[in-house]
């Protein structure tokens, strides 16, 4: 079921509802989502810490010696030790994220009372389901995690431009950070390949995008990102959620109408003498 263009509720709403979701929602989710945000945390408060402690001083220093000015040291300095925290925390998160994501997206469905999509795999073999795992959660990710290391770093200049400048590096970013969201859904669940799932993501690379930038931006926010990892979890599992119902109501609606106007016809239609 291809995903159809988000109308009433815009794609770049649904990381800040996964964020009030996951909060609000501690019987379904918080049991999911407890050991490893304290893991996001630990390592977080770790990356900061060594990033301000041990990079932030060199790179300064090494400015300074450059004969930088010391104002222009120092922002460079403080941008470049965001960049490099968050660069960190992406290879960190690559390996604990696929860990429990799946765990926090079914949840997720479940509490949108979408559990028979998950009902629907059990009469898949086993096999099949590890290679599907395989693919979204080990080759697909970390293929996606190298993308989007090099694009943040290849937009880190970007960075320098306040506000402009790193909302159009979240932009530039928004799209594989949205496409390896729906990995799990896409492979695991629906069944598709990984080249449907990428036509997909293509076909609706303005939805996937703007909440890709939103999802990208608040995972850059220093101390938490370690909470919003999650909760971006959960605001795409929200979106699939809203775009299957959406689908779903569509073809209803589309059911009975066509029912209607074949019963319109057969009334109108003249009995043959």
């Amino acid at each position: 079921m291809s995903l159809p263009e988000i109308k009433r509720i815009p794609s770049f709403v649904f990381p800040f509802k996964g964020i009030y979701f996951l909060l609000t929602r501690p019987k379904q989710l918080w049991l999911k989502t407890v050991a490893p945000i304290l893991l996001s945390l630990v390592f977080s408060v770790f990356s900061i810490g060594f990033s301000l402690k041990v990079l932030f001083p060199r790179q300064f220093d090494k400015l300074i010696e450059l004969n930088w000015p010391e104002w222009m040291s120092w922002f460079v300095s403080a941008v470049s030790v965001i960049l490099e925290s968050a660069i960190l925390n992406l290879i960190f998160f690559a390996i604990l994220v696929p860990m429990f994501q799946d765990a926090v997206f079914d949840a997720t469905l479940k509490a949108e009372g979408l559990g028979d999509l998950l009902d629907d795999t059990e009469d898949i073999p086993r096999l099949v389901i590890i290679w599907r795992n395989i693919k979204s959660s080990v080759i697909v990710l970390w293929v996606l995690l190298m993308t989007k290391i090099f694009l943040l770093i290849l937009t880190a200049p970007l960075q320098l431009i306040p506000v402009l400048g790193t909302a159009l590096a979240c932009y530039i970013n928004g799209w594989p950070t949205a496409w390896s969201q729906h990995l799990h859904y896409d492979i695991e669940i629906r069944g598709l390949k990984v080249s449907e799932s990428y036509r997909q993501a293509c076909k609706n690379k303005w939805n996937y995008a703007n909440f890709g930038a939103v999802a990208f931006a608040l995972e850059l926010i220093p101390l938490f990102n370690f909470l919003f990892v999650w909760t971006n979890i959960v605001g795409t599992a929200l979106w699939v959620s809203y775009v299957y119902k959406e689908n779903l109501e569509t073809s209803e609606d589309q059911e009975a109408s066509s029912a209607n106007k074949t019963s319109n016809a057969t009334e109108q239609t003249p009995l043959l003498q």
